[in-house]
C-alpha cells in the first residue's frame, strides 16, 4: 500500500520537555528556559499554551514574581493520564512550531475523508482553541492559492473542498518545499517511498529516451512527485477527472501517446489501474514541464500559432514603453520567448507552477532582467487573466537577460560634436577621419566652431572632440586633440568612444536628490518622503506615487543586498533621473531588510539609449562592497566616485 504523508522534520513536542523540567518546587524562566534551548519570552508564551490545556488535566503552572515557575498537580490520576498519553507519541508526530502545525494541519485535512471537530484538533495537536484559530487562517490562505477552500459547518467542523486535481497539486508541493530538488527524498520517506521514487524515475527515463522528450532537472523531480501523489490518491480511491473538452484535447498532443506507455509501466510495477482521466492528468504535467527547443518546430513537432507571436510582441512593447529598452528586433528573444509560452500555456490553463529554485539568485544578480520580465509578465497577467507567479516571473528573466547581454555586447553607437578653430573645410577633414577610424564606434558626427558652441542642444550628443579650447561649460565630456588625428590618437580616442567617462551617469543624478541621515518604519513613509522631494526639482505627474505602487504590487523591487529600487510601472516623467534615499536603519521593506532605496524614473516619448546607464546601475546595486561603501559613507561624491570606477572597467 502507497500512502502520502507530507514529510515534514518535526521538533519533539515541547510540553513533555516542559513539563518534566518542573516540579513543586519553583525555578526561573531563564533557567527552565536554557535547559528547554529556547528564549524566556518564548517559555513564557507556551506556559500560557499548556495552562490553557492543563487546567482540563488535574494540573496547573503557577508563576510568581521574584520566585519563577512551579507545577501545581490538583489531580493526579488526572494529570498522570495527561502525561502518559504524551509519551505514547512520538516527537515527530507532535508538531511543535507555528509553521510545522500548519503544514501538519494542510496534509491531515487535505487526506481527512470526513468532517473534523475543531476541539479534536486541537486536542490532537496539543493547544488551545485561540492558537488553533491563528494556525487555521493561516491554513486557509495556503489552501486558497489552490483553490482549495476549508469549510468550517456548525456541528460538524471543517472540511476542505476543492477538486482532486488541486488536491494532488497542493500535495505534491508540499513535499517538493521540503526535500532537496536534486536529490530524492531519503530518510523522509515512509514505506519503501524512495524505492518507489526510483522505479518511477526509471519508467520516466525509459520512456524520455523513446520518445526523446525533454525536461529540467527540477522538473522532473517534481513529475517524479506528482505521479507518486496521483498513485497514492487512486490506490485510495480519490481519482482525478477532466472535463470532456480537456480530454479531447489532451488526446491530440504528443505527450498523450507517451503518457499511455508510462502508464503501462506504471501499470505493471505497482499493479495500479489508471483510468483514462488519470492518463490524461500525466499528459498535462508532462506538456506543463516540458522543454521546447527550436528543432522541433522546424520539424513540426511544435506548433507556434499566431496568437503567440501577438503576445510576445505586446510584453516586448511593454518593456520598450516602460524602460525605453528596444528588444523588438531580437529574433532569437522572440522565438525563445514563444517556445518557453508553449508549456506556459498548459501551467495557466491547469493553474500549475514551474517550481524555480534559481528564484532567489535571479532577483538578485540580474536585477534589470527581472524588473523587464515583471513588466511584460503584466501582458500575460492580461491575457490569461491570472496572477503570473514569481516563479514563472524568475523563468522569463532568464531569457531577457541574455538578451541583454547580447545587446550590451553591441557597440553602443555615440553621437559626437567636432570643433573646430580653423574652418569649416579642416572640420570636414577632421570629420572624414574620425568616419574612416572609428566608424564602428559612431552614430552621428556633427560640427561646429569655437562660437558657435552655445548654440548646440547638447541632447543627442555623448561627446565634443575639439581642436581649441572651450570657454563655455557643456553637459558632456571633452576630448581635445590637435588639428589632424595622428596614429598615436587612434588608440586613445578608440578609449575614449568606447568606454566613456562617469558623466554618463552624473547627468541622472542631482545632490540634493541624494537623501540621507533620515529614519522612517515603512516603506509607504520613505517612498512618500522620496517623492515630495522628486516635486520639489522635476515636474512629475500627480499619479506619480500611485504609479510606484502599482509596480510594487506586480512584484517586489526589494532585490537582497539591503537595496530596493521601486519606480513607476511606466515611463512617465519629462526627464530620466534616479532619487537615491540612505536610511540610517534598514527597515522591513516587504519581506527583506532595506536600507539604499534606489527610486527611478524613465523619461517619456524619448529614443535615448539607456543600456549604459542600466548597466552601470546593475553592477552598482549587486555589489555587496559598493552598496556597503555607500552606505557607510553616504556622500554623493562617493557615488559618483563608484560610476566611475564602474564604467571604467566597461567593456
Amino acid at each position: 500500500m502507497i500512502s502520502f504523508k507530507m514529510s515534514d522534520n518535526m521538533k519533539e513536542e515541547r510540553v513533555k520537555l516542559i513539563l518534566e523540567s518542573l516540579s513543586e518546587n519553583y525555578i526561573s524562566s531563564n533557567v527552565l528556559a536554557s535547559q528547554i534551548g529556547v528564549s524566556s519570552k518564548t517559555i513564557r508564551n507556551e506556559i500560557k499554551e499548556i495552562n490553557s490545556i492543563l487546567k482540563h488535566h488535574g494540573a496547573i503552572i503557577q508563576t510568581k514574581p521574584k520566585k519563577g515557575i512551579a507545577l501545581n498537580i490538583i489531580d493526579k490520576i488526572k494529570y498522570t493520564k495527561f502525561t502518559n498519553s504524551l509519551s505514547t507519541k512520538q516527537p515527530q508526530d507532535i508538531p511543535a512550531t507555528f509553521e510545522q502545525r500548519v503544514q501538519y494541519l494542510i496534509e491531515y485535512l487535505l487526506n481527512a475523508q470526513q468532517w473534523t471537530k475543531i476541539e479534536y484538533l486541537a486536542d490532537k495537536l496539543f493547544v488551545s482553541r485561540s492558537i488553533l484559530s491563528q494556525t487555521l487562517k493561516e491554513v486557509r490562505k495556503r489552501l486558497k492559492v489552490y483553490n482549495i477552500e476549508l469549510v468550517s459547518k456548525p456541528g460538524y467542523g471543517l472540511k476542505a473542498i476543492g477538486s482532486e486535481f488541486d488536491f494532488r497539486v497542493c500535495m505534491t508541493n508540499i513535499i517538493v518545499d521540503n526535500v532537496d530538488n536534486q536529490t530524492l527524498p531519503d530518510n523522509k520517506c515512509e514505506n519503501d517511498k524512495r524505492e518507489i521514487l526510483k522505479k518511477i524515475s526509471q519508467i520516466l527515463n525509459k520512456n524520455f529516451e523513446f520518445f526523446e522528450y525533454h525536461m529540467s532537472d527540477v522538473s522532473f523531480h517534481n513529475l517524479i512527485i506528482h505521479i507518486y501523489v496521483a498513485l497514492c490518491r487512486i490506490e485510495e480511491g480519490q481519482e482525478t477527472y477532466l472535463s470532456n473538452e480537456q480530454m479531447n484535447q489532451v488526446h491530440e498532443w504528443k505527450e498523450y501517446k507517451m503518457a499511455r506507455l508510462i502508464v503501462e509501466g506504471l501499470s505493471e510495477e505497482f499493479n495500479v489501474d489508471f483510468p483514462d482521466d488519470e492518463i490524461g492528468y500525466i499528459a498535462i504535467h508532462l506538456a506543463a514541464k516540458r522543454i521546447v527547443s527550436i528543432d522541433e518546430t522546424e520539424n513540426g513537432n511544435v506548433i507556434i500559432n499566431g496568437e503567440v507571436y501577438e503576445i510576445v510582441s505586446h510584453m516586448l512593447r511593454a518593456v520598450y514603453d516602460s524602460y525605453h529598452i528596444d528588444l523588438m528586433d531580437d529574433l532569437e528573444l522572440r522565438m525563445m520567448l514563444a517556445l518557453h509560452l508553449v508549456p506556459f500555456g498548459v501551467r495557466m490553463a491547469y493553474d500549475l507552477v514551474l517550481h524555480n529554485p534559481l528564484l532567489v539568485d535571479i532577483k538578485t544578480k540580474y536585477t534589470m532582467a527581472y524588473n523587464l520580465a515583471v513588466v511584460a509578465s503584466e501582458e500575460l497577467r492580461k491575457h490569461y487573466n491570472k496572477e503570473i507567479k514569481e516563479d514563472e516571473i524568475g523563468y522569463f528573466a532568464l531569457h531577457f537577460n541574455l538578451a541583454l547581454e547580447r545587446k550590451n555586447r553591441k557597440q553602443d553607437k555615440k553621437n559626437i560634436l567636432i570643433v573646430c578653430g580653423t574652418g569649416r573645410g579642416t572640420a570636414q577633414l577632421l570629420m572624414y577621419q574620425f568616419k574612416d577610424n572609428f566608424g564602428k564606434y559612431l552614430n552621428q558626427i556633427y560640427t561646429s566652431n569655437a562660437l558657435g558652441i552655445k548654440n548646440v542642444d547638447f541632447t543627442d550628443i555623448d561627446y565634443v572632440i575639439t581642436t581649441v579650447p572651450i570657454a563655455y561649460s557643456v553637459p558632456v565630456p571633452i576630448l581635445e586633440i590637435k588639428s589632424f588625428v595622428e596614429d598615436r590618437d587612434v588608440k586613445t580616442i578608440k578609449r575614449f568612444l568606447s568606454q566613456g567617462h562617469s558623466r554618463t551617469m552624473e547627468k541622472y543624478f542631482r545632490k540634493d536628490l541624494f537623501l540621507t541621515n533620515v529614519e522612517f518604519e515603512t516603506k509607504e513613509e520613505v517612498l512618500q518622503y522620496m517623492v515630495k522631494k522628486i516635486e520639489s526639482v522635476y515636474d512629475i505627474p500627480s499619479d506619480f506615487y500611485d504609479a510606484i505602487f502599482h509596480r510594487e504590487r506586480q512584484a517586489g523591487t526589494e532585490f537582497g543586498n539591503l537595496v530596493a529600487i521601486p519606480h513607476p510601472y511606466k515611463a512617465m516623467t519629462k526627464e530620466t533621473f534616479v532619487c537615491i534615499c540612505i536610511l540610517n536603519k534598514p527597515i522591513i521593506w516587504d519581506k527583506k531588510k532595506v536600507q539604499l532605496i534606489y527610486l527611478m524614473s524613465m523619461e517619456d516619448n524619448s529614443n535615448r539609449n539607456l543600456m549604459t546607464f542600466y548597466k552601470i546601475t546593475s553592477k552598482l546595486l549587486v555589489n555587496p562592497k559598493y552598496v556597503n561603501e555607500l552606505i557607510q559613507n553616504k556622500r554623493f561624491e562617493v557615488l559618483l566616485s563608484l560610476f566611475g570606477e564602474i564604467e571604467s572597467t566597461l567593456e
